[in-house]
């Protein structure tokens, strides 16, 4: 028969051994975090953040960390970019790792995405200061990078306006390239026109600085010597506000 001091130590080392075995079944188990779930959470973010905008997306380079382990369970991972990322060329993301509805992971993801969208380009090389017409332009699909992501995207938009820079042939032209050719010059006399539904005033003004068609200028009303914002409509009319 057993002692009073052998009983009690067997049931010690039973209650640690139960112990012991209750932490190891409590423990959760560990996997790794599959590379494809991470892939397809960048398409989805992708997809939601450049929805409508009619643009042709690839991914030309993801970097994804190896090994990264995570409790196995439910999870949800979420992509968050710079406020100031626009959807194209190379960012560094965070990809946030959320097990059981608790963060877990906030793993930095290197990523590159080219967009490809139709913009106006150079049917040849064009000198600077040229006076753009339907001969010099076409539209072509190009990546936004090659824009520097100032794309013209309406030929409407560059005809008639004088290049800065010279834009060699195929190249995509940018919006900060251009400037307005002056139809109207400092001191001109003008065609102010007022109109609504109906009414239609003129009256003559004459031009405090110049302009192109478009542009917003100032004039002076001849009749009341006050000066106003007017709207370039021709070499000879502005238009204001009624």
């Amino acid at each position: 028969m057993f002692s009073k001091v052998v009983w009690g130590s067997l049931l010690g080392f039973l209650c640690l051994f139960a112990f012991a075995v209750a932490g190891q079944a409590a423990t959760p188990s560990s996997i790794l975090l599959p590379e494809q779930e991470v892939r397809e959470a960048v398409n989805r973010f992708l997809m939601e953040k450049l929805e409508g905008r009619g643009w042709e997306i690839a991914i030309r380079q993801l970097s994804i960390p190896k090994g990264v382990k995570i409790t196995s369970g439910p999870r949800e991972l979420e992509l968050v970019a710079p406020s100031g990322w626009n959807g194209w060329g190379a960012v560094s993301v965070a990809l946030v790792v959320r097990v059981n509805g608790v963060i877990e992971k906030n793993i930095p993801l290197r990523l590159q995405v080219d967009a490809r969208t139709d913009m106006v380009t150079a049917t040849r090389q064009l000198l600077a200061g040229t006076v753009l017409t339907l001969d010099d332009l076409r539209l072509q699909k190009q990546d936004l990078v090659q824009s520097g992501g100032y794309p013209v995207k309406s030929l409407e938009d560059v005809v008639g306006k004088k290049l800065r820079t010279t834009v060699r042939e195929g190249t995509p032209i940018r919006s900060n390239q251009l400037v307005s050719v002056p139809v109207i010059v400092s001191g001109q006399l003008v065609t102010i026109v007022a109109e609504n539904t109906g009414i239609r005033i003129t009256v003559s003004g004459r031009a405090k600085s110049a302009g192109g068609v478009g542009d917003l200028i100032r004039v002076q009303n001849m009749l009341s010597n006050k000066e106003i914002p007017a709207r370039i409509v021709d070499a000879s009319t502005v238009q204001v506000g009624f």
